[in-house]
């Protein structure tokens, strides 16, 4: 505020003044109760309030998304908000951002597909969950996109870390058996809806993957991947890789 102004100076400035801009950053891959945490911290929203927003069902009818949460519709990027929104006004303008990338031509091509808008948002989710790499998510969708023409199960592990609900950890024998629609190795198909809020560049890899014959990926232990196109390829990969896990955790306990 100024200095030195009057009361009629004051009263002036004060109707005139233009609300601060308050910067958040949302990142790639969080989940709506991550972004309900830093919305908290930077915009001073009521947490609760804003989990419940997104799990409302009249919000959702209102916003045209399908599915029981706006998972998924919580585009990452950098905001400019204005202190005192309300939390239904901050979730209806991420929402509406997500859904400005879906222009005309867009839609086209996904219906091209024989998909919908949710089920992209979807496997994009799924997509954030096992790549680190931008050059690698046109990969990563092609074999999932390669997997659900073939009716193979996705066998995606981000799914079964989404139903654990506790941070990532090396997932056991015992996890892929928890009987749940979003368990990708259990059932066929997409689960139910976004188990993350994907990025601009997963949403495009779901809509534009690269043209391969793939049917597997493994890590390769950097945060890369190796592809390959049998069940015995993946096999050997695999192996290589537990091999090499094996090999860092026996010096880590020396």
């Amino acid at each position: 505020m100024p200095l030195g102004l009057n009361y009629a100076q004051l009263i002036q400035y004060l109707t005139q003044a233009q609300a601060k801009e308050i910067k958040v950053t949302l990142l790639e891959g969080w989940q709506i109760e991550d972004v309900a945490d830093r919305l908290s911290s930077d915009l001073g929203i009521e947490k609760e309030s804003f989990i419940k927003i997104c799990h409302d069902s009249a919000f959702l009818s209102d916003n045209q998304i399908e599915g029981n949460s706006a998972e998924g519709y919580l585009l990452p990027d950098t905001y400019y908000f204005y202190w005192g929104m309300s939390e239904k006004e901050v979730a209806g303008h991420l929402v509406k951002h997500t859904q400005s990338l879906f222009a005309d031509s867009i839609i086209s091509r996904i219906d091209s597909m024989s998909f919908s808008i949710h089920e992209i948002i979807t496997l994009a989710s799924i997509i954030e969950g096992e790549a680190i790499f931008d050059d690698e998510r046109v990969t990563i969708s092609s074999v999932f996109h390669n997997r659900l023409k073939k009716g193979i199960k996705l066998q995606a592990d981000p799914t079964i870390q989404y139903i654990l609900k506790d941070p990532p950890r090396r997932l056991l024998y015992k996890d892929l058996r928890i009987d749940s629609p979003y368990n990708t190795y259990m059932y066929y198909g997409l689960p139910p809806g976004p188990i993350n809020n994907p990025g601009k560049n997963s949403i495009l890899a779901a809509i534009f993957p690269a043209d391969t014959k793939y049917l597997y990926f493994v890590a390769r232990g950097d945060g890369r991947h190796t592809f390959t196109r049998t069940a015995a390829e993946h096999s050997r990969e695999k192996a290589k890789f537990n091999k090499i896990r094996r090999e860092v955790y026996r010096n880590k306990s020396r």
